[in-house]
Parts: structure tokens; sequence; C-alpha cells
């Protein structure tokens, strides 16, 4: 029996049509390839809306505009993450320098209580709330706290919702 060998592929034997297209066909490939490792095809889940706390209590950023006596016409912007931090940010909506810093700290809640601990700055203090939603505007309004300067800060915030942001 005779002995075949593999014919050896000699680029001189194929023409230049047939290398073009085969050199097109595998950039295609490693591009497709590239593409499709970093695209998922999945289609997105249905928006559930707003994520929130086991008690309903809602996650993420909501917003109210105040006059601030020190501060002039504010965006107060307040965050609840999941992991029980929170913050509070203040935004000068008149190109007013602001004399106030992003505050921070924990949060929890119950079914209707919202409790605010500050760990920035120091010795703000923890201030207690009754919460409520009204389809997605967060109503707040203050309880108590072991700052005695609260109820005046929080007694116009109550009036108006905080707006969810997008």
């Amino acid at each position: 029996m005779e002995h075949v060998r593999p014919m050896r592929m000699d680029p001189r034997l194929i023409s230049r049509t047939v290398l073009a297209v085969v050199v097109r066909l595998g950039l295609i490939a490693v591009f497709a390839g590239a593409c499709g490792a970093s695209v998922d095809m999945t289609p997105p889940p249905s928006e559930p809306g707003q994520p929130t706390t086991a008690f309903g209590f809602p996650l993420g950023s909501f917003a109210k505009e105040l006059q601030d006596p020190d501060n002039g016409h504010v965006r107060l912007v307040w965050t609840f993450g999941p992991d029980g931090r929170w913050t509070e940010v203040p935004f000068a909506l008149d190109g007013q320098s602001l004399h106030a810093s992003p505050v921070r700290g924990t949060y929890a809640v119950d079914a209707g209580s919202l409790t605010i601990a500050t760990d920035y700055p120091p010795g703000w203090g923890t201030s207690e709330h009754h919460w409520r939603m009204d389809e997605d505007l967060l109503w707040t309004e203050f309880v108590g706290s072991d700052n005695p300067s609260d109820a005046d800060w929080f007694e116009p915030l109550d009036t108006r919702p905080w707006t969810p942001i997008q």
C-alpha cells in the first residue's frame, strides 16, 4: 500500500479571490465572536419599578427644593442605599456658594418609621421620622431627634414630598 502524504497548503496555490474570502470570513468570525462575548443578547427583564426594602421603603435618590436661610435656594438630595447607608447632598440652584457639606450615615426602616443616624459631620445625631409613599413620592414627617435644632430644620422639609430622581 502506498503511503499518501497530506497535501501541503502552499499560499501560491490559492487564488487571491479565494484568499480574500477566507480572510474576510476569518475576520468576520473573530469580530462576531468578540462582539458576542461582550453583548448579552437576552432581552432585559420588564421594569419592576423602584427597588424597595422588605417594608416597602424605596431605595434610590429623592430630591426637593427649599429656601435655606443659610444657603439660599437649594436642591437637597437624599439617597438610600440597599446596604443601609444614607446621604444628604445639597446643590446650589442660583449659583451661590454653599456653606454646607454632604451628610452621611445609616438608616433603618420598618413599616412606618425611618431612623436616620448621622456619621458625618460628627455630632449631628439621630432623627426619627414617619414615612409613607404616595405613588412614587416619598413623604416624611419629623417625629423627634437627639439634636434639639432638628425640629426647625425638618419642619419646612415636611411640607412637600421627596421626588424620585431617575
